[in-house]
């Protein structure tokens, strides 16, 4: 039986993350429920009451708040263990998220970009760091699709796609899951000079994108998964979004290239530009 982490907080977020959790794990994992308690913001408390008799408070009032995720995993009947540790949330997190785990499932608010950056979002410090699969959870995602029986994989030739590819079959393994492969080309009017010497129309553009497919599309049929392929053009997470919707997906599959912070954000990722506000859920995979 593999192991999955579930960090949560006291969000709505958190609650919807749980309940994805209790989907895919279905007898076959093990979840892990991690709640983290920042350290106490006030010294001068610390310093009168002392960090022992302070944590105490929080163990407590934490135990307390928790008891809604705790009746949802007990209904369920689901194998669990509940671990409220003290520390900086997205680095007691990363910390944990080792290969002893199959997947990390979390809440996201779905903030911008900037905005997450500045509000110090921990989803974003968490796929950055993680080294195994994430999947991130909005409030509103719909649960009753929960886990999921649609698959969509956005590709763009990447090593990190072909990674994200073979992990969302790895982790459907199971499950009656259809897939739709897909990959979109940006114009290069937006970025002069992107694909070189050769464009002249949408078809040049259309022909690029089923040559990014096809190592994807290979493996697929190496692994005897039935999938669909399509071929948009336009701005990547826009459309990925949209396809989602369209296609009915229950779960969006991306590779990460591993920027963080502000480099992710200069940038432009599409990964981060993909969590914004998005209502399916994600799985994202970072390659070494």
């Amino acid at each position: 039986m593999s192991r999955i982490l579930v960090p949560v907080d006291f969000s709505a977020q958190s609650i919807q993350a749980v309940r994805f959790a209790i989907a895919y794990a279905a007898h076959k994992h093990e979840l892990t429920i991690l709640h983290v308690i920042p350290p106490f913001p006030s010294r001068q408390v610390v310093q009168r009451l002392g960090s022992r008799s302070v944590e105490s408070f929080q163990a407590e009032e934490a135990t307390e708040d928790l008891k809604p995720f705790v009746a949802l995993l007990n209904e369920a009947g689901i194998t669990y263990r509940l671990e409220i540790v003290f520390g900086t949330p997205h680095e007691v997190i990363a910390k944990q998220a080792t290969d002893d785990y199959a997947a990390v499932i979390m809440g996201t608010h779905g903030y911008g970009r900037m905005t997450g950056y500045l509000m110090q979002s921990v989803s974003y410090p968490i796929v950055h760091d993680a080294k195994i699969p994430v999947f991130l959870v909005s409030e509103e995602s719909d649960a009753s699709r929960f886990p999921w029986r649609k698959v969509l994989i956005a590709v763009d030739g990447s090593d990190q796609a072909m990674a994200a590819a073979k992990t969302a079959i790895e982790l459907s393994e199971g499950m009656d899951v259809s897939y739709t492969l897909l990959t979109v080309v940006t114009p290069p009017v937006a970025y002069t000079g992107i694909y070189g010497v050769g464009w002249q129309d949408t078809g040049s553009l259309e022909e690029w994108g089923r040559d990014t497919l096809k190592p994807y599309e290979d493996m697929l049929k190496e692994k005897q998964v039935s999938f669909e392929s399509k071929v948009l053009i336009g701005d990547p997470a826009m459309l990925i979004k949209e396809t989602a919707k369209e296609e009915d997906a229950g779960l969006i599959v991306l590779g990460h290239h591993g920027l963080g912070g502000i480099a992710g954000t200069l940038v432009g990722s599409v990964t981060f530009k993909t969590i914004h506000r998005t209502q399916t859920p994600l799985l994202i995979v970072k390659s070494e």
